[in-house]
C-alpha cells in the first residue's frame, strides 16, 4: 500500500496534469496488472462517457491539456472502485454524472470530516478485550441491482460511521450492489498520492478546469 503523508487539515488545492492523474491511480492500486497502455485507453474511455469531464469539455474538442482537480481525482476513482470484471455498466457511469455536484460535495465533506466531527471515531466492541474502530464519512451510493440491471442509484449519502455499520448490519445488505466505503480513507489517499505526485512533462499547453 501506498504511503500516507502527513497531510494538512484543510483540503489543499490540487491541480495535476493527465500524466500525473494517471500515475496517481496507479500508485493508489488501481492500474492493477494492466499495461500502462491499456490502464491508459481504459481511463481515455471513460472520459468519452464523460468521466471525470463532461463530453467537449476538455481534452476532446479544446486543444489543450487537462488538469485534474481534487473532485476529479475523486470521481475516477470512486468509477474504478465500481468496476466488475474490469469494467464498470455504463448505467452506474451515467448515474455518477448525473450526481456529479451533489458528491463532490460529499468528497470535500469526507476529507474536512475524516477524523473529527461527524467523521470521528467510533468504537465498536465485540468481545471482552476485542474492538472495532471506524472513523470518517461514508459514502452511500444506495446501488441495487436485480437480473444484472440497475434497479436503483441514489441519491448518494454521507454517513457518520455509526451510520455506515447500521447499513451493514441490516437484513436486507445481501440485495445491495455495494455497501457504502469510506470515502474519508479514499479522500487521504488520493490527496497524499497527488502531493506525492512526480512532475510529467508532455503535452501541449495546459487548459485549468475547476470543480
Amino acid at each position: 500500500m501506498e504511503e500516507i503523508r502527513e497531510l494538512p487539515d484543510i483540503l489543499p488545492g490540487i491541480e495535476v496534469t493527465h500524466g500525473r492523474a494517471l500515475w496517481v491511480l496507479a500508485e493508489l492500486g488501481f492500474r492493477g496488472e494492466a499495461s500502462e497502455s491499456t490502464f491508459r485507453e481504459y481511463i481515455k474511455s471513460l472520459r468519452k462517457l464523460g468521466i471525470p469531464f463532461e463530453p467537449g469539455e476538455i481534452g476532446l474538442a479544446r486543444r489543450g491539456l487537462a488538469v485534474y482537480s481534487y473532485c476529479h481525482l475523486m470521481e475516477l476513482a470512486l468509477t474504478l472502485c465500481l468496476r466488475v470484471y474490469h469494467a464498470v455498466p455504463d448505467a452506474l457511469l451515467a448515474e455518477i454524472v448525473r450526481y456529479r455536484e451533489r458528491l463532490c460535495h460529499h468528497y470535500r465533506y469526507a476529507y474536512a470530516h475524516r477524523r473529527t466531527g461527524r467523521g470521528a471515531p467510533v468504537i465498536l466492541r465485540v468481545n471482552v478485550g476485542e474492538a472495532i474502530e471506524a472513523r470518517g464519512i461514508f459514502l452511500d451510493l444506495r446501488i441495487r441491482f436485480s437480473g444484472g440491471k440497475l434497479e436503483s442509484f441514489g441519491p448518494p449519502a454521507a454517513l457518520s460511521p455509526a451510520q455506515a455499520l447500521a447499513v451493514f448490519a441490516e437484513r436486507d445488505v445481501a440485495s445491495r450492489a455495494l455497501l457504502p466505503l469510506n470515502a474519508s480513507l479514499l479522500a487521504e489517499r488520493v490527496v497524499s498520492a497527488a502531493l506525492r505526485a512526480p512532475v510529467i512533462r508532455r503535452g501541449p499547453r495546459v487548459v485549468s478546469v475547476n470543480v
